[in-house]
């Protein structure tokens, strides 16, 4: 039997945040979980040892891409899979910055049928 994939979304943003759980693991069958507070955001990354982060970039305290940083300097998490959301820049932006160019990236606002199709697509990839 196939592992049910988990997710850890990163978002400062409650409602976005449960919005994106409603959808993966309703619609997605994933198991979801939610941190809301950036600070806290690595421990609990380290507890779920997920298949995948949903990772917003601007957050208080801690920003996205010092967090993706921090998962990448680390030997237990450097292998999990970050998947970035902001409104703030557009793709072709995303591709050419520094942190955010090597990993994937979703658009604010979420559309919940385009977050669970890119999900299902990265899933299918890495197979």
């Amino acid at each position: 039997m196939k592992k049910q994939k988990t997710i850890v979304i990163v978002d400062d943003e409650v409602e976005l945040s449960e919005f994106a759980r409603m959808v993966l693991a309703e619609k997605g069958g994933y198991e979801v979980g939610i941190c809301n507070q950036s600070e806290r955001a690595i421990g609990m990354i380290r507890e779920w040892k997920p298949d995948l982060v949903l990772l917003d970039i601007m957050m208080p305290n801690v920003d996205g891409t010092e967090i993706a940083a921090r998962l990448r300097e680390d030997p237990e998490l450097c292998a999990i899979p970050v998947i970035f959301l902001t409104s703030l820049m557009t793709a072709q932006e995303a591709a050419t910055h520094p942190v955010i160019g090597k990993n994937r990236f979703l658009p604010k606002p979420i559309n919940g049928e385009e977050l669970l199709k890119r999900i299902r697509e990265f899933f299918e990839l890495e197979v």
